[in-house]
């Protein structure tokens, strides 16, 4: 199965952003105290980049994400941030 450029661009950006907070998780170890755990946050990063390429795939511009996509973008991200802040 081939991915088109729009759902490739939404792993990549969720697995960057993981790796993002796994540096800011590391550089500020007090963070993985926060009422929010770290590992959520690239969920959030997940449905801001979902609701922009929504809006796209309405406007014909990009084919709608699957939820094969999403669960490869989040759970790679999430292990990412797991692994960063506890090695």
């Amino acid at each position: 199965m081939t991915r088109s450029r729009s759902r490739l661009l939404y792993i990549a950006a969720v697995l960057v952003s993981g790796i993002a907070v796994g540096f800011l998780v590391r550089l500020n170890p007090d963070w993985r105290q926060a009422s929010l755990p770290p590992v959520i946050w690239p969920l959030a990063i997940s449905l801001v980049v979902d609701l922009f390429v929504g809006q796209l795939a309405a406007r014909g511009r990009a084919e709608p994400l699957t939820m094969n996509d999403r669960l490869v973008a989040v759970i790679g991200a999430g292990l990412i941030v797991t692994l960063m802040t506890t090695l």
